[in-house]
């Protein structure tokens, strides 16, 4: 997945809105899209957060 890189951030901007709407649009009950968009909230800090963790102590560092 390092392709990610290279993509220019409008455009990454561009298709989160446009993924958002696609599935605005197949959800019509408010709770169940609040309850996916606090899900996708969940999974987005956990991945910044290993992310983070990896850039910190990168697994040759921490082998000591």
């Amino acid at each position: 997945m390092s392709s990610f890189k290279c993509v220019p951030g409008d455009q990454l901007a561009l298709a989160a809105s446009a993924l958002a709407i696609a599935i605005a649009k197949e959800i019509e009950d408010d709770d169940d899209l609040a309850t996916l968009s606090n899900l996708f909230s969940a999974v987005g800090s956990n991945l910044a957060l290993i992310a983070g963790q990896r850039e910190n102590c990168p697994p040759s560092k921490c082998d000591d």
